[in-house]
């Protein structure tokens, strides 16, 4: 029964064309893979040496096209050939499965494909895998990506005891493995270091004024005491700061040198008994919590930056960047540009090209192949079925196609259509013309890729120009992402939020953007309405708000209170501060539905400077609203999101 041979299927689209002129053939689960030469010749110089030799040796499919055995299974071999092929990037089913066509990249001397892998692996896995992914990135060589690995694993407390040992140690040396060590060592010392002087803080007015060290009041109780820390503030001097405060940076400190990054920060539990205890302070109490907030920022910021200056890679690319665009300048200039077209780059400059697209804008011919912009393009496809006869020629008597392009344009265009890294986008502009042009010749793949990329890069800056182009290409998908960003507008629709594309689009298509926004905003401002919505109740039942478990409690002790249905709790009154700050913060809410609404809302400090006068709600109200806030944020990004976009 084992000498049976298994049938043989065909795999998807587009491996499946008849018109290829080779066949890739899996050993492993007996898969054939239609493909071309040109393309695999492309990629890899083993497979375009392997063309060079006579062809008799190997195996003929049923339409007599050469076929090739190789040891893949099908699902590598499928994500390495889309690696190659003219389409959108595809994902990695696992990191398993990325490490396998990553391995038969380098067994095909694939060089490009080993870059883009690396890319997508980096991109997919980081976040969850980024120790495995130092330790591939140590293996093969990518000196950069194990620069960014090692950085995502500053996220690990105490990196290097045994509980830390993980999967791919056995991959790499030691070194490597002592080399991350010593970086996060390094990296936690700087980090720690931060708080040992607070020199790097910019000087402001603000700034000098804050409660952690501002001695203009000789009533606070906080600096009474002899035993005060000093330290060098801004260029204030050197300032006595709060016990407090000292234990702050303290604890924070030593957090930092077992885990420095910024969650270490934002989820010390030092923070909020540092308020607490400056809350006990009746000239503290009425600015602390805007203080921390604004110090915690600051702390956060000079962090990363003193752990970004532990880059020991940065300098090296740098000067690499350098010598490259020191070698394109010497390049152009020994461009003979009288009136003979020049030459585009690499890899647009290929001899063994077919075709030439000349761009009559700037005079660049691109060396390519009809297979390639066959496969993209039905307007080329139609154009090769018939005569050439009317095309110039060039030296080489290739075929020249006049195009209107610029050479800018065509070659960003053309960086699409081949099998390399996607390009980047100048500027939102360049997208346009590009796209415009993908329109031109009917390249529905390119306008897909490029419009992904055009969002991706300009997105958080020119979300309605994106709005505005998404609509006229009918991009629905694009259109309502780049309306929910157009959220952190406030008062969409008012007279200074023209925008220049809105030229380029109906009236209908910018009236659907305002009822968008405007379902949003009372969406949102809905939320603080009922807290029924409150989960588990467990977590919320002895909050400061609404518990009326003390009856000393001066806050609970107006008449006129509101009354909110809160978890399961039933109908409860909440305290007067809190209810100003639903109010306040609703109202903020239906003029921007976004997140940083409630995060930037002054009503938050506020409500806290409040609570603090009393007694009671003073020992637990910091924890309660920040975790208030966090679940409130939650659910305004929810039913934010059940908006429907107009059609």
């Amino acid at each position: 029964m084992s000498d049976i041979e298994e049938p043989t299927t065909t795999a998807k689209a587009p491996f499946d064309n008849p018109n290829g002129d080779i066949i890739l053939h899996s050993t492993v689960d007996h898969v054939d893979f239609h493909t071309f030469i040109v393309i695999l010749s492309l990629m890899s110089p083993v497979f375009k040496d392997m063309f060079t030799l006579p062809q008799d040796g190997l195996q003929s499919g049923i339409s007599s096209v050469p076929v090739i055995p190789v040891a893949e299974s099908s699902t590598t071999l499928e994500t390495l050939l889309l690696l190659c092929y003219p389409a959108a990037t595809p994902t990695f089913h696992s990191l398993d499965n990325a490490k396998a066509v990553i391995e038969a990249a380098k067994k095909y001397d694939m060089q490009a494909v080993l870059s883009r892998a690396a890319d997508l692996a980096m991109s997919q896995f980081l976040p969850t895998h980024f120790l495995e992914l130092y330790a591939l990135s140590c293996r093969l060589g990518w000196q950069h990506h194990a620069q960014t690995a090692a950085t995502q694993a500053l996220e690990i407390k105490n990196l290097g005891r045994p509980s830390t040992e993980f999967e791919s140690m056995r991959d790499i040396t030691a070194l490597d493995h002592h080399r991350l060590l010593i970086y996060h060592h390094a990296c936690g010392v700087a980090a720690k270091a931060v708080g040992n002087s607070l020199s790097w803080l910019k000087p402001t007015i603000s700034s000098k004024d804050m409660p952690m060290w501002s001695h203009t009041s000789k009533e606070c109780s906080c600096r009474n005491r002899a035993d005060l820390t000093t330290l060098q503030v801004a260029d204030f001097g050197k300032l006595k700061i709060t016990q407090w405060f000292s234990e702050y940076l303290v604890s924070s400190g030593k957090e930092l040198c077992e885990r420095p990054c910024e969650s270490t920060i934002r989820e010390l539990t030092a923070y909020n008994r540092t308020i607490a205890k400056a809350t006990e302070c009746n000239v503290c109490r009425n600015t602390v919590v805007e203080s921390m907030d604004r110090f915690r920022a600051l702390y956060i910021a000079q962090v990363q930056k003193v752990v970004a200056n532990h880059d020991d890679y940065a300098l090296i690319f740098a000067a690499c960047l350098r010598c490259s665009t020191i070698a394109k300048k010497i390049n152009a200039s020994l461009v003979n540009f009288v009136n003979w077209p020049k030459v585009s780059n690499p890899p647009f400059d290929n001899p063994d090209g077919d075709i030439v697209l000349r761009s009559t804008v700037d005079r660049v011919d691109f060396h390519t192949f009809k297979v390639i912009l066959s496969l993209m393009s039905p307007v080329f496809k139609d154009m090769f079925t018939l005569p050439q006869n009317g095309l110039q020629s060039g030296v080489s008597s290739v075929s020249v196609i006049p195009v209107t392009e610029s050479s800018a344009t065509l070659e960003s265009l053309l960086r699409f259509c081949y099998p390399t890294a996607t390009p980047t986008f100048h500027n939102l502009d360049d997208a346009k013309a590009v796209m415009e042009a993908a329109k031109k010749y009917d390249m529905q793949a390119i306008l897909s890729r490029a419009a992904d990329l055009a969002m991706s890069q300009f997105l958080p800056t020119h979300f309605l120009e994106l709005y505005a182009l998404s609509c006229r290409l009918g991009w629905q998908h694009h259109a309502q992402t780049a309306a929910t960003q157009a959220l952190e507008i406030k008062n969409l629709g008012r007279p200074s939020t023209e925008f220049e594309s809105m030229r380029d689009i109906t009236a209908l298509d910018y009236h659907r953007l305002l009822i968008y926004h405007h379902a949003c905003g009372v969406a949102a401002q809905a939320v603080g309405n009922s807290l029924s919505w409150l989960e588990p109740p467990i977590l919320f039942k002895n909050m400061p708000m609404w518990s009326h478990t003390s009856r000393e409690c001066p806050c609970r002790s107006y008449a006129g209170l509101r009354v909110l249905h809160v978890a399961d709790f039933g109908k409860v009154k909440i305290t007067k501060w809190f209810d100003e700050y639903l109010v306040s913060s609703g109202k903020e809410l239906c003029e921007r539905p976004c997140e940083s609404t409630i995060r930037e809302s002054a009503a938050y400090s506020l409500a806290i400077t409040k609570a603090a006068e009393c007694d009671v709600c003073r020992s637990t109200v910091v924890g309660s609203m920040e975790k208030f806030r966090a679940v409130y944020i939650a659910r305004v990004k929810k039913v934010v999101a059940t908006v429907s976009f107009p059609c």
